[in-house]
């Protein structure tokens, strides 16, 4: 599994790199809290429930960083790309 796989950048490699490694930690925090409030309810109740409800937020804001910096790195590219387009065109 990648993440942003159609992503790519000639610029922003450590950036594109960086949000990979966020999502892979997000989706990784995500899956160990569901799978922590699972047994936490199966286990001890409603109340230990509450306290392990805190990693979902926590895994979502790790995410929607994670896509943050992806989608800089998206325009980014996508602005090279044009930019280098109309300086070919301009060559001609």
């Amino acid at each position: 599994m990648k993440p942003y796989k159609r992503i790519s950048s000639q610029n922003l490699r450590l950036l594109l790199l960086l949000a990979r490694i966020t999502a892979v930690l997000g989706i990784i925090l995500f899956v160990i809290s569901i799978i922590a409030i699972v047994f936490m309810f199966i286990g001890s109740g409603f109340h230990a429930l509450t306290t392990s409800l805190v990693f979902i937020p926590m895994s979502v804001s790790i995410l929607f960083i994670s896509g943050i910096m992806a989608a800089i790195v998206a325009f980014e590219e996508n602005y090279r790309i044009r930019t280098e387009y109309l300086v070919r065109e301009d060559e001609t």
